[in-house]
């Protein structure tokens, strides 16, 4: 499907010449009311020149700086002269869906066209300029239509001399399809980089249109041919462990794949690229911090990106894996030995540790691959002898220590609690219920006892 830009870039184009227009009106109407040193207004502004051989300019300021006020009218006649080839460029290029979706192209054209109205001043003319001490610096642009032709189709010559010369080695069939791909990618990016460049013929694959068709056209024959094959070993771990994804990428365009890049694309979490061995192999490792617990499920597609390719306007083969991670099996005892009247808490210890954020499930103790002890610490005050209402006064704290196969992976005291009661076994139910809230709000322990797991 062909898509016309002409509609928007004339009406930004006359909706300029518009705003133009009305300023001169208003400039003559002034002038009209008279003004003894404005003298005569030119005719150039009192009737916007027309003439089928020059595109024409004209553009003015009124700052009170003379010398400020040329320059300005100066930059804005070359901006109305290209805003006016902006225009004629536009209608005149018809340019397909996939080009358009890759930006604003009349914007494209804008920028292009002024770049070229600036860089090639020595052939604007200056045909009159105009001061007026009411109105400001006036200036009469033209640019010659041969002339221009001229500029576009040095700048068409360019182009078509520069992608022929990248994909030349893509038509004599010598290359690797990863070679063959960076080709193609450099090729549509200089194609692009310039309205022209969808005016370059195809003088390489002997297609007779244009260059740009043909360019997109075997991008999209290779990635449409391709054939992605991956499989994880194992597909089902337990966390901490790493995986190996492996598989290999065939194309149906040639035997010889190369060096071809890829992503491993998780959208929550990031891509992953690597490269193919020369043969289209790969063997790709992912460390355990990239897996966590649950079904992990990615895919392995083409890295177009790589070649400065959008991945979204040609199709891509693509295939998924999933692996399987299971959480840690987390081994927890409550040691109460110090006073027994703690052990009613062992439930309420193990909620804290189950809203930790873990990648670990709470098992009982002798069935787990890691264990976490919790164990009590009690000191309880002297109680007053002369006081006949004296409280119970204590101080509970805790001891975690977290081990796997029987090796300590971390030791932490948490800081006692002190409160008391009207028995000891109240005094060690009120400090005990505290340290619980007190560290289930401690960020830094939380970090310690994550960073304790790898994380």
């Amino acid at each position: 499907m062909m898509i016309s830009t002409s509609n928007l870039s004339n009406r930004k184009f006359k909706t300029g010449r518009a705003l133009t227009v009305l300023f001169i009106v208003i400039l003559l109407v002034t002038s009209c009311a008279g003004s003894p040193d404005s003298g005569a207004t030119p005719e150039w502004l009192s009737s916007y020149p027309a003439d089928s051989a020059y595109y024409v300019g004209i553009g003015g300021s009124n700052t009170g700086n003379l010398a400020e006020d040329r320059e300005k009218a100066a930059a804005s006649a070359r901006a109305d002269l290209a805003a006016q080839i902006s225009a004629q460029v536009s209608s005149d290029l018809e340019v397909s869906s996939r080009a358009t979706s890759e930006g604003d192209f009349s914007e494209s054209v804008e920028r292009t066209v002024n770049e070229s109205v600036e860089q090639n001043l020595q052939s604007v003319e200056t045909v009159d300029s105009w001061f007026s001490p009411d109105h400001g610096a006036w200036v009469y642009v033209r640019l010659s239509k041969a002339v221009w032709a001229a500029i576009i189709n040095e700048e068409i010559s360019n182009l078509t001399l520069r992608a022929n010369t990248i994909l030349q080695p893509v038509a004599s069939g010598n290359m690797t399809e990863a070679e063959d791909m960076a080709a193609l990618g450099r090729a549509r990016s200089t194609l692009l980089s310039s309205p022209w460049g969808l005016r370059v013929k195809d003088a390489v694959f002997g297609s007779g249109g244009f260059l740009i068709d043909r360019v997109d056209a075997e991008i999209s024959d290779r990635t449409g041919s391709m054939v992605i094959r991956a499989d994880a070993n194992p597909n089902r771990v337990k966390f901490g462990s790493e995986v190996v994804v492996s598989g290999f990428v065939s194309s149906g365009s040639k035997g010889n794949l190369g060096a071809y890049p890829l992503i491993i694309a998780r959208p929550e979490v990031g891509n992953f690229e690597f490269t193919t061995e020369p043969d289209g192999t790969f063997q790709v490792t992912l460390e355990p911090e990239a897996l966590e617990p649950g079904t992990i499920r990615f895919e392995v597609i083409p890295d177009l990106s790589a070649w400065e390719i959008p991945p979204g306007g040609f199709p891509v083969s693509r295939t998924a894996v999933e692996v399987l991670v299971d959480p840690i099996l987390l081994a927890l005892s409550v040691n109460s030995s110090v006073a027994a009247d703690l052990a009613s808490l062992d439930g309420a210890v193990g909620d804290w540790v189950s809203e930790l954020p873990l990648p670990a499930e709470t098992v009982p103790p002798g069935q787990g691959d890691m264990d976490l002890e919790f164990a009590w610490t009690v000191f309880d005050f002297p109680r007053s002898q002369t006081l006949a209402n004296a409280p119970y006064i204590t101080q509970v704290g805790a001891v975690l220590t977290i081990s796997r196969y029987g090796n300590v992976l971390l030791v932490r005291e948490i800081d006692a609690f002190k409160d008391g009661g009207l028995d000891w076994g109240q005094a060690h139910q009120r400090a005990a219920r505290n340290l619980l809230e007190l560290i289930a709000d401690d960020p830094l322990l939380v970090a310690e006892l994550v960073r304790a797991f790898g994380l």
